[in-house]
């Protein structure tokens, strides 16, 4: 009778020592012990898990993962479109952390045939980001330090929300690409983080996600500020493709500002650099009328 009371008492325990997290698609991820040997098919994802403590545990990137440096070291199994699954495979990985809109299901769909634990991201609300550190620690063992980078991202967020309530609304027109003209619509975490800057994203109802637009559409929209996510390599071109369309209250007042698209459209604790550069620029376009 003693050795079964002990015998169930060990399950009991192991039982308890499972890890189970929910990914952003609702699904129940179970993982054994933490992972130790993962792969991230994005460089939001890669971005996060050396935020947390756990960059050294990434086994293989997407192409993309650049940040931090360490990043750029690791194997690169992906890009957006296409997965190496026999890479992928090869390096024997005890989990995967996907993007749902950047990989999509003929990415994810394919890994989990293979038997690949996989836990899927899809992060829409800036007040969503210290989950994600959260569920990442409890998937890769680095809960304290995970909890450590939450709070500190509320409270930062917090105090910026603070200093954008009351102020008067912004036409936003957001910009992601200029041949042809792309934007984001309300969905997107770029359109929260106008929102929290008091701003009105002018095509938050287009539909889908990333939606393409032209030229008289956002004239009859008059945004009052134009933002694009590039670098500043890119801004000579950029801006001056934008004098001919004087007719556009954000043209006309000069309100055309660039923000790096990794402090923006990365879903990682830089975007709240991202966020006060674009509350910063909607501040300016206020002055102006």
């Amino acid at each position: 009778m003693r050795a079964l009371i002990i015998i169930l008492a060990w399950l009991s325990l192991a039982v308890e020592a499972e890890i189970v997290v929910f990914d952003d698609n609702g699904q129940k991820v179970n993982l054994k012990e933490p992972a130790k040997r993962i792969i991230s098919l994005a460089p939001n994802i890669t971005e996060v898990l050396f935020y947390i403590g756990a960059g050294e545990q990434i086994i293989g990137a997407d192409e993309y993962s650049n940040y931090p440096k360490a990043a750029k070291k690791i194997p690169r199994v992906s890009n957006y479109a296409a997965a190496n699954y026999e890479l992928i495979l090869s390096l024997k990985p005890d989990l995967v952390i996907a993007w749902q809109s950047g990989n999509g299901d003929k990415v994810i769909n394919p890994l989990r045939k293979l038997g690949i634990p996989v836990f899927v991201v899809e992060t829409q609300k800036i007040d969503s980001i210290p989950s994600l550190f959260r569920r990442f620690g409890e998937l890769s063992g680095h809960q304290d330090k995970a909890e450590q980078r939450a709070v500190k991202f509320t409270q930062r967020l917090k105090i910026l929300r603070a200093e954008q309530a009351g102020k008067s609304l912004v036409r936003t027109f957001y910009q992601i690409w200029d041949e042809p003209l792309i934007t984001l619509n309300g969905e997107h975490m770029v359109s929260d983080i106008i929102r929290l800057c008091g701003g009105v994203n002018v095509f938050a109802e287009a539909i889908p996600l990333v939606p393409y637009v032209n030229i008289e559409s956002i004239i009859a929209a008059d945004p009052q500020v134009i933002i694009a996510g590039g670098s500043q390599e890119d801004k000579p071109m950029w801006f001056e493709s934008w004098q001919q369309w004087g007719g556009i209250s954000a043209v006309l007042k000069k309100q055309i500002y660039l923000i790096p698209s990794d402090l923006m459209q990365r879903h990682s604790a830089r975007i709240l650099e991202g966020a006060e550069l674009m509350c910063d620029h909607l501040d300016s376009a206020r002055l102006k009328g």
